[in-house]
C-alpha cells in the first residue's frame, strides 16, 4: 500500500499571525477520506495489538484499558506511516513555521474508547519530555470525526506564551492547569489537522459516545538537532523530512530512542 504525498500548501500571513498569537492553526480537510481510511487501517492493528496487552495489567501510565490508549513509534513499524508523516503537507506546514531543516521529533495514536469517562488533564507536551530548542510543532490528525461528544481537544489560546510551566505528576498524566478555565473545544473533520506550538496548554474531555472510538494520529516534529537538555542526546524517533526547505525523506531505519 502507498500514501500519495500531494500538492504544496501555503500557510497564509493571517494564519502565521494566529500561530503567534494563539498558538495553533486548523487545516480543514488537509488529507482525504480514502487516505485516512489508509492510514487508519495500519493504525487499527497496531492499537488492537497494543490494546490487548494493555488488558493483561489494566493500565501503563497515561493509557488505561477500555478507556484510552496511547500507541507509540509506529514510524517504525511501517514504511507506509513513516512515508506519510514525511508527506509534503507536513514539510510545508513545519518549515513555515519553524525553519528549514525539520524532523519528526515524535508519533503516536490516541485512540478513546466509548464512554471513556475522565479527562486527559491540561498540560503541555514539553511537560512529558524536556526538549532543547523548547518549541516544537505538534500535528493532531483526526482519523475520523473528532466531536466534543467523543472527546476532541481543548486548546487555551495564547497560554505557549507563557514559556514552559512546570507540571504535577498524576495517574492521569502531567498536569499544568487545574484552574476553572474551560478552553475552546477544536471539532475536526475526518482527514482534518489542527497544528499547534508544543508550550500550548490542551487536553481532551470524555468520550460520551456509546459507540464511536475518538481515533487520533499524532506526529511532532522539531527543529534538526533538537535534544534532551537533561541527557544531551539527540532525538531519533524519526526521520529527517525537510533539509534546506525542501523534503529530504529517505527510509529511516534507527531505533534509538532518546
Amino acid at each position: 500500500m502507498t500514501i500519495e504525498s500531494a500538492k504544496k500548501i501555503e500557510i497564509t500571513e493571517q494564519e502565521m499571525k494566529q500561530y503567534k498569537e494563539l498558538g495553533y492553526i486548523i487545516f480543514n480537510n488537509l488529507f482525504s477520506a480514502e487516505e485516512m481510511d489508509k492510514v487508519r487501517a495500519i493504525i487499527d492493528e497496531f492499537d488492537r495489538e497494543s490494546e490487548m496487552i494493555l488488558r493483561q495489567k489494566d493500565r501503563d501510565f497515561i493509557s488505561s484499558a477500555g478507556q484510552i490508549n496511547f500507541t507509540s513509534g509506529l514510524n517504525f513499524r511501517s514504511p507506509e506511516l513513516q512515508q506519510f508523516t514525511a508527506d509534503q503537507r507536513f514539510v510545508d506546514i513545519t518549515t513555515t513555521i519553524l525553519g528549514p531543516d525539520i524532523k519528526l521529533y515524535w508519533d503516536q495514536s490516541v485512540y478513546k474508547r466509548p464512554e471513556a469517562s475522565k479527562d486527559f488533564p491540561w498540560h503541555q507536551d514539553n511537560g512529558y519530555v524536556p526538549t532543547e530548542p523548547e518549541q516544537y510543532v505538534t500535528c493532531w490528525i483526526a482519523l475520523d470525526d473528532a466531536t466534543v461528544e467523543n472527546g476532541c481537544i481543548w486548546v487555551q489560546p495564547g497560554t505557549h506564551l507563557k514559556g514552559f510551566v512546570t507540571h504535577i505528576k498524576t495517574d492521569l498524566g502531567w498536569i499544568c492547569y487545574y484552574g476553572d478555565i474551560e478552553g475552546i473545544p477544536v471539532e475536526l473533520k475526518k482527514g482534518s489537522v489542527v497544528a499547534f506550538n508544543s508550550l500550548l496548554f490542551h487536553k481532551s474531555t470524555p468520550n460520551r459516545s456509546k459507540t464511536d472510538t475518538r481515533k487520533a494520529y499524532i506526529t511532532q516534529y522539531s527543529v534538526d538537532g533538537s535534544f534532551n537538555p537533561i541527557t544531551n542526546k539527540i532525538f531519533q524517533n524519526g526521520p529527517l523530512i525537510a533539509k534546506d526547505g525542501k523534503s529530504a525523506y529517505t527510509e529511516f531505519v534507527t531505533k534509538e530512542n532518546c
